[in-house]
């Protein structure tokens, strides 16, 4: 792999997003960095790029940047923070964990650092067209105004258009254009791909492989013979003159989102229930579970929302309630959502997270639970889950009815009284926990009160921002 000296003046650019992944107790200081020149593209008015950051912890991070020179407006587009060879560990758009989102406002760059961006030298693409568009809707590219070449060594950028806007693995990133970026020795005819970047329609990069990741993935960019043809064909280039092939290309813009690749990772905003519906129940576990909840523990709701305050953090949550009887629950983290379909917010039926294709379901369920709940009332359950790749899990609970209340003690906005449930709870592969529920009458679901994970003191659970919509 061949590595570029730096071409342009390090610019260190100190607004950055916190990086609370990567701080430890210390509170990491940012100590240098720059623009990596091999991320620098121009698309008419926007510039994007990248910044290389190095902590005085020994950290490092990368900083994806766009910038709109018309508007002079600056946009953080992701951060990726490496490990200790330098390769990508962790990936944030922007609070978004490992799945792709749209670009976030950068409001503490300064109208100096746009101004500075924006001057960079560097060409907007002028593409010219390697090849017929391909079945698939493809189109090979060459960037005219990437072409240079000093003594042995070539530098050229290639492009790949594509017809339709299409997401990629593994973030979901949207791509409708693919620019790889190749250094190549015309005297040993040998060469190596140097950065790697997927783009939006309007010229954000989504996606890149740059530094140690692609070395790592060298095997992917392997020049075949026609590239190395296109290549060669570079090398003999006379200086001055302009490379032609098959006539020049410009994007198209508005372009359809692809019937074939959309995303592989649900959209579960607003708790949609389209990608669960997809996972079917067993007929044995849906008969099981529906005889379970009629007709003591339909849901007397259609929505509720609550925040989940504990010593661990709050919990976004949304519950609603299906007309078969279930309650569908969105748990929102920040950085990652969860779906569950339920049993009254007690016995899972589903899973399904934001940042992973498939979903777990219920695959056996052996219980003596029976409503209406009463004091003194016990009851134990085992379930058995099975997920995308048909690994099974196990878990069990074993609970008693302790005690009364009333139920605005819990929240103003809940009415009636609750029951006191203590449940001993374990898991396959985790420690055991100990919870404690209300069971909230007047609507027929649980709400947590407490919780205890392995030999932890037992943590109090509160819930603010509640809303019943009945």
């Amino acid at each position: 792999m061949h590595y570029a000296r730096p071409l342009l003046r390090p610019l260190f650019l100190l607004s950055l997003l916190p990086f609370s992944f990567v701080q430890a107790a210390e509170n990491p200081e940012l100590i240098g960095g720059g623009i990596n020149p091999l991320s620098v593209t121009r698309s008419h008015d926007r510039v994007s790029y990248m910044v290389s950051l190095n902590f005085n912890n020994g950290k490092t991070a990368q900083q994806w940047r766009s910038v709109d020179c018309k508007q002079g407006k600056s946009e953080l587009l992701y951060k990726d923070l490496l490990d200790e060879e330098g390769l990508t560990k962790v990936r944030f758009y922007g609070d978004s964990y490992m799945r792709y989102a749209p670009a976030q406002d950068d409001k503490l760059m300064t109208a100096e650092d746009i101004r500075k961006i924006c001057q960079l030298p560097v060409k907007e693409p002028l593409w010219e067209r390697l090849s017929a568009t391909s079945a698939t809707g493809i189109t090979d590219l060459v960037d005219v105004n990437s072409i240079h070449r000093v003594g042995d060594i070539l530098t050229v950028r290639m492009g790949y258009d594509f017809a339709d806007i299409i997401w990629e693995p593994p973030y979901d990133a949207p791509l409708e254009l693919k620019i790889e970026h190749y250094f190549y020795n015309c005297k040993t005819h040998q060469g190596d791909a140097v950065a790697a970047m997927n783009f939006d329609g309007q010229g954000r990069v989504t996606d890149s492989l740059i530094t140690a990741d692609i070395v790592r993935r060298k095997s992917s960019f392997k020049i075949d013979g026609q590239k190395a043809q296109h290549f060669e064909q570079l090398c003999q280039l006379p200086a001055g003159k302009t490379f032609t092939a098959e006539g020049r290309f410009v994007p198209a813009v508005n372009k359809s989102a692809s019937t074939l690749m959309g995303p592989s990772m649900p959209d579960l905003s607003n708790n949609n229930p389209q990608w669960l519906s997809k996972y079917p129940l067993s007929a044995a576990i849906d008969h099981q579970a529906q005889a379970l909840i009629k007709s003591w523990a339909m849901p007397r709701f259609k929505q509720v929302r609550y925040t989940e305050v504990s010593a661990l953090g709050k919990i976004k949550v949304q519950l609603d309630a299906q007309s078969d009887g279930y309650t569908r629950k969105l748990e929102d983290y920040g950085i990652w959502t969860v779906q569950r379909l339920t049993l009254a917010n007690l016995l899972q039926l589903k899973f399904a997270m934001s940042i992973s294709s498939g979903a777990m379901l219920l695959n056996t369920l052996q219980t003596d639970l029976h409503f209406p709940l009463v004091q003194g009332q016990k009851y134990q359950a085992k379930l058995e889950n099975i997920d995308a790749d048909k690994k099974v899990t196990s878990s069990a609970m074993r609970c008693e009815v302790t005690g009364e209340g009333d139920a605005q003690r819990i929240a103003p906005e809940f009415s009636g009284k609750y029951l006191l449930v203590e449940c001993h709870e374990s898991n396959e592969g985790q420690p055991d926990n100990r919870s404690k529920l209300a069971w909230l009458q007047d609507l027929n679901i649980f709400v947590p009160v407490a919780q205890q994970l392995g030999d932890k003191p037992e943590r109090l659970v509160t819930l603010e921002n509640v809303s019943v919509t009945r």
